[in-house]
C-alpha cells in the first residue's frame, strides 16, 4: 500500500466491514486517573481505551494490571513537535473488524481534527483474536495549503515528560538491535533507573527471567520509515518508551498528502525467546518474506579484496565444482575487483572475456554464478556522473552530495579520495530506470542467480532529502529493491541486503547481521569470529531469531586458512549452527587437507538456526543450541566456545538451559573429539581448550540400541541419515545413509550392554555389502558405511551378533 496515499478510504472501507461505534469520552477520561475505563476494544489478553478529552491511550492487561499509560502520538517537524495531546486537536473513536496477514480481531480507529488546519493524525489500536499481541500505527495528513517538513513520527510516545509509561515490573535486561549488519545491538543492564536513555533500530526484548514472560516491541512495518526505539528506567516499575518513525531530515509532507508511521507491535509470550520468534515472525508474515533459499558457495574478497583476476575465480570454481559441490557448495561469489568503475559495472582488464562469459563458465561447471554490486554508488569517471549529473543525491544547497565511509566530505580521508564517488538517487525516474537496466543485465544478459547489495548506509542513505522530496529515506532503499527484483526474471535470483533489512522484507533473499572486518592474521580473524560484542558469534545470538522469519541470516564466511586447526573446527562449527549462508573465503585449492575436512563436515548448511544459551547473560555468547528434527527421530546439538587464547574454559550448563527435560537421561557425543561423552542427568559439563569448541550431540537415552552421532557433518545426521528404526521383533537397528559417489563416513551407534574388549570378535572388523561395524569402546559400535556405487548405504545391526 503506498502510505502516502490518503489513507481515509481505506478506514472507510474496514468501518463498513464492522459496526462503527462513537464512544463519549467520560468513560475513557479515567484512564489518567488512577482507574481503568471501560474498554473500547479488547481480546483474551488486551484492552485499550483512548481519552478523547486528553488525547492519549493506554492499554491493560486482562487481569487489570497496566500495560501502557498516558500515551500520545507525536510528528516532530522542523517548527518543533504536534501532538494529540494538545487542547487544539478533537477527536472521534470507531471500532472496526479488521483482517490481516497475521489473522483478524477489532481495531480502534482514533481520529485526530487539528483545528489549527495543519496537521490531522489517525491512529490505530489493532487487538488480533487470541494472539498475545498488541499492534499501533499512526498516519498524518498535511491539512494545510504549505507543505510542512516531518522528521519523524512517533505512534507510542509514553515517557515521563510527556506524562506516559510503559509497565514491565522487574525487568532487568534490554536486549537493542543495529541499524544494519555493522551493529548487532547489545545485552543491557536496565534493573536500575539510569540518567541514560538506550536507543535501538527496529525492536528491542525486555528481560525478566527465562521463566517468566518476555515481551518483545518493534516495527514489524518500515516500508515508510526507518524505527527506532527509545527506553529509558523511570523507576521500579515504569519505562518511558517511545517508538520513532525516523524519515529524513529534509522529508517534505505536501498538502493533502497522508504518511504513515509503520506498524508497531508489542508481544508478550511465555519466554523471552518466544517473544523474539514471534515478533519476527510477525515481521515476516506481513511482509511475505523469503525464507527458503540458502546459499552455499565461495566468495573471493577475504583473501583477493579488491585484487581479484578471472583466473582467480576460475581456479577456485573448478576446485569447487570437483570437491565440494558433491557436498552442497553451489555458488561461486565474484567479490569487488571485477567492475571499471563504481557506477561502470562492466569487467576491467583483469576479467578480460566480461562477465557473461564468467558466469556462462561458472554455469558449466554446474555452479551458480553469484556477483557484487555497490548500485547507488556512482565514481567520477563514469559516463552515468559525466552525462548525469542530474541523477545524483545533492546538499539542501542544491551541491552534488559526496558519498565515501569518511567520517565527513572535510575530513583528510575524503579530501584525497580518487576518484570521487556520488550517490545515485533513484527518485529520478531516469536514475530508476537506469537501476533496473543493470539488474536486468546483470541478472538477466549475463546471468548471475546472486547478487549481493553493499555499500548502501553511506550512499542512498545518507540523503538529505531526493530529488522527490516526499519520499522518506525508507521508502527510497524500499524502491531500490522493488526495482531490482522486478528488473529480475523469474523469483529464483538469490538477492543479498548489506543494508537494514527490516525495510527490505519480502523482497530480500539474505542479510548480513555482523560487522565484517576479518582484515590482518590470526588474532583479527580470531577477533572477528568471537571476541568483540560485533564479532559473528554474538551477532549470531542476538539476532537468531529473524533466521527464516524475516531473511536468511548471514553472520560470516567461513575463514579457515589463517587459523589453528581447533579454531577452525570452532569457527566453521558456529556458521553452521546459525543454519544461514555458508559461504567460504579462502583460497580453496591452496586449503590443506585438514582445513578442507573441515570445511566438508560443515556443508551444507542446515537451514535452521541454533538458539543462542542464556541469551540476556552477556554480550559475548558462547553457547549455543540447535533441535535437528526428523522424520525418524530428534536430538539437540550443543556447541559450547572458548574463546580465550591462553585458558581453559569449564562450563557447565544444566538441561533445562538446552530445552532439554531434567528429569531424563541423555547421551553425549563429541563430534571433534570422536569420543562419547557418557550419560548426562541434570546438567551438562564440558572442559574446552583454548580457543576451541566442544560440539555435542545429546539423544534421550533408550533401553535400545541407538545412532548418537556421525563424522560426516557437524550435526551429526541431519544430512546424512535418511532413516533409522529399531525393530523390536527382530533386534535388529536398521538405517539408510546418504552420501556423495566415492566417499564414506562413519555412523555412531550406542549398544545399552557393555561390551568389554577382547581379543576378536566384536573388535575386529565386520565387512558387510557396503559397510563395515567395528565396536570401538565398551558401549560403542562404528558403522562404516561406503558409497562405491551408490549415493545410498543401507546397514543393519544385530546385538545378538556381537
Amino acid at each position: 500500500m503506498n502510505l502516502r496515499s490518503n489513507r481515509r478510504d481505506f478506514i472507510k472501507g474496514l468501518a463498513c466491514s464492522g459496526v462503527a461505534l462513537p464512544l463519549a469520552a467520560s468513560a475513557a477520561a479515567r484512564v489518567l486517573a488512577g482507574t481503568q475505563p471501560a474498554p473500547q476494544v479488547e481480546n483474551d489478553v488486551f484492552a485499550a481505551a483512548f481519552d478523547s478529552q486528553r488525547g492519549r491511550f493506554a492499554v491493560w492487561r486482562r487481569g487489570g494490571e497496566t500495560f501502557l499509560s498516558g500515551v500520545t502520538l507525536r510528528a516532530n517537524t522542523d517548527k518543533g513537535p504536534r501532538a494529540t495531546s494538545e487542547p487544539a486537536y478533537h477527536h472521534t473513536i470507531q471500532t472496526v473488524r479488521f483482517q490481516d496477514r497475521l489473522g483478524q480481531g477489532r481495531q480502534l480507529v482514533v481520529h485526530s481534527t487539528d483545528a489549527e488546519r495543519q496537521l490531522d493524525f489517525e491512529l490505530h489500536i489493532a487487538l488480533y483474536d487470541n494472539q498475545s499481541t498488541l499492534m499501533i500505527e499512526a498516519m498524518c495528513r498535511n491539512v494545510s495549503a504549505q507543505p510542512v517538513i516531518i522528521e519523524s513520527l512517533e505512534p507510542v510516545c509514553a515517557t515521563r515528560q510527556t506524562g506516559g509509561a510503559m509497565y514491565w515490573p522487574e525487568a532487568t535486561k534490554i536486549l537493542t538491535n543495529g541499524p544494519m549488519y555493522y551493529d548487532p545491538g547489545a545485552i543491557a543492564d536496565f534493573a536500575l533507573p539510569d540518567a541514560k536513555p538506550l536507543r535501538s533500530w527496529w525492536n528491542i526484548g525486555v528481560f525478566r527471567g527465562y521463566h517468566r514472560e518476555g515481551l518483545a516491541c518493534g516495527y514489524v512495518d518500515n516500508q515508510a520509515a526507518l524505527g527506532q526505539i527509545v527506553v529509558h528506567r523511570e523507576d521500579q516499575d515504569a519505562i518511558s518508551l517511545t517508538a520513532e518513525s525516523v524519515l529524513a531530515k529534509g522529508f517534505e509532507l505536501r498538502p493533502g498528502q497522508v504518511i504513515g508511521s509503520g506498524r508497531f507491535m508489542f508481544c508478550v509470550a511465555p519466554d523471552p525467546y518466544t517473544a523474539l520468534e514471534s515478533y519476527a515472525d510477525a515481521m515476516g508474515k506481513m511482509h511475505a518474506a523469503r525464507v527458503n533459499s540458502v546459499v552455499n558457495g565461495w566468495c573471493s574478497w577475504f583473501y583477493t579484496y579488491e585484487h581479484l583476476t578471472e583466473d582467480e575465480v576460475i581456479r577456485n570454481a573448478e576446485f569447487a565444482a570437483r570437491v565440494l559441490r558433491p557436498l552442497g557448495l553451489r555458488y561461486i561469489q565474484v567479490d569487488e575487483g571485477f567492475q571499471r568503475w563504481h557506477g561502470d559495472w562492466e569487467g576491467n582488464d583483469k576479467f578480460p572475456h566480461g562477465m557473461k562469459w564468467l558466469a556462462d563458465r561458472i554455469r558449466t561447471l554446474g555452479l551458480k554464478p553469484g556477483i557484487w554490486i555497490a548500485p547507488y554508488v556512482i565514481s567520477e569517471p563514469t559516463e552515468l556522473f559525466q552525462k548525469h549529473p542530474d541523477w545524483l543525491l545533492r546538499h539542501p544547497d542544491g551541491r552534488l552530495k559526496r558519498v565515501g565511509p569518511w567520517p565527513s566530505e572535510d575530513s583528510d580521508w575524503a579530501k584525497n579520495e580518487n576518484p570521487k564517488r556520488y550517490g545515485l538517487d533513484i527518485t529520478h525516474p531516469a536514475a530508476a530506470a537506469w537501476l533496473a537496466d543493470l539488474f536486468d543485465t546483470v541478472a538477466n544478459k549475463w546471468g548471475y542467480e546472486m547478487v549481493k547489495i553493499d555499500f548502501v548506509d553511506w550512499s542512498l542513505l545518507s540523503a538529505h532529502h531526493y530529488h522527490d522530496p516526499t519520499v522518506t529515506r525508507a521508502m527510497a532503499y524500499r524502491k531500490g529493491f522493488e526495482i531490482m527484483r522486478q528488473a529480475v526474471v523469474g523469483p529464483e535470483c538469490h538477492i543479498q541486503d548489506c543494508g537494514p533489512g527490516p525495510v527490505t522484507v519480502g523482497l530480500l533473499d539474505s542479510m548480513r547481521i555482523e560487522l565484517d572486518q576479518n582484515y590482518g592474521f590470526r588474532r583479527n580473524t580470531w577477533k572477528q569470529y568471537f571476541l568483540s560484542s560485533t564479532s559473528s558469534a554474538p551477532a549470531a545470538a542476538k539476532r537468531y531469531y529473524f533466521h527464516k522469519r524475516t531473511w536468511i541470516n548471514d553472520a560470516d564466511h567461513v575463514c579457515l586458512s589463517s587459523l589453528s586447526l581447533s579454531q577452525a573446527q570452532a569457527a566453521a562449527t558456529l556458521i553452521a549452527l546459525t543454519g544461514g549462508n555458508l559461504i567460504s573465503g579462502d583460497r580453496l585449492p591452496d586449503l590443506d587437507p585438514s582445513r578442507l575436512e573441515i570445511l566438508r563436515k560443515v556443508l551444507p548448511s542446515w537451514g535452521e538456526a541454533a538458539r543462542p544459551v542464556n541469551l540476556f547473560d552477556t554480550d559475548l555468547h558462547t553457547a549455543f543450541a540447535l533441535r535437528v528434527r526428523k522424520s525418524f527421530g530428534e536430538w539437540t546439538v550443543v556447541g559450547i566456545f572458548n574463546p580465550s587464547e591462553t585458558e581453559t574454559m569449564g562450563r557447565t550448563l544444566p538441561l533445562e538451559s538446552l530445552w532439554l527435560d531434567p528429569g531424563k537421561t541423555y547421551l553425549a557425543y563429541d563430534f571433534w573429539k570422536e569420543a562419547f561423552h557418557g550419560e548426562q542427568s541434570g546438567e551438562l559439563s564440558v572442559m574446552a581448550p583454548p580457543a576451541s569448541v566442544s560440539l555435542l550431540a545429546l539423544h534421550e537415552k533408550r533401553d535400545i540400541p541407538q545412532v548418537i552421532s556421525t563424522d560426516r557433518h557437524v550435526l551429526q545426521g541431519a544430512h546424512e541419515l535418511d532413516s533409522v528404526a529399531w525393530d523390536s521383533g527382530g533386534g535388529t537397528l536398521a538405517g539408510v545413509s546418504l552420501g556423495p559417489l566415492g566417499s564414506a563416513h562413519n555412523v555412531t551407534i550406542y549398544v545399552p550392554d557393555a561390551h568389554p574388549w577382547r581379543q576378536g570378535k566384536p573388535f575386529i572388523f565386520q565387512d558387510r555389502p557396503g559397510y563395515t561395524l567395528k565396536m570401538i569402546d565398551e558401549h560403542v559400535l562404528r558403522v562404516r558405511v561406503r558409497f562405491d556405487h551408490n549415493t545410498r548405504t543401507e546397514w543393519e545391526f544385530r546385538p545378538d551378533e556381537l
